[in-house]
């Protein structure tokens, strides 16, 4: 990870959201940085992309750590609110072998922690005329 601090965290977070904006593909309808001190905070967010599927995702982050994401979920879902995919590290029923995994409609599997990079990669995937099916 680049960022020394939380705010250059949360810049990185903003670029990707910007470059994915920028390119048509979705609106940040709403960004939400609460700054706990200078490596540490929670970062949350909505977009809504063309086909009218949308992400939610949240963070907490400490940046003195190897791994500095304490809490992350990725919540991708269709214009429907049908869940496409959500990646998490909440404490799963039944117990899994790690916390972080993925849920889709086909169950949950375990994954490794991504970036937003990667989740908005993979959603690109899923858009019309970028080899979804939408």
């Amino acid at each position: 990870m680049s960022a020394t601090t939380f705010l250059e965290y949360v810049a990185l977070l903003q670029k990707d959201m910007e470059e994915i904006a920028a390119a048509g593909f979705a609106e940040v309808l709403t960004l939400t940085v609460d700054p706990r001190s200078a490596v540490r905070g929670f970062i949350k967010g909505y977009l809504q992309f063309l086909d009218g599927s949308v992400l939610h995702f949240r963070e907490f982050v400490d940046l003195t750590l190897a791994q500095p994401k304490l809490v992350y979920a990725y919540h991708y879902q269709d214009a429907q609110g049908n869940l496409i995919f959500r990646y998490d590290n909440a404490a799963h029923k039944p117990p899994l072998p790690q916390r972080e995994h993925k849920h889709t409609s086909s169950g949950v599997t375990l994954a490794s922690v991504p970036t937003l990079h990667d989740v908005l990669s993979e959603i690109l995937n899923y858009l019309p005329g970028r080899g979804g099916t939408g």
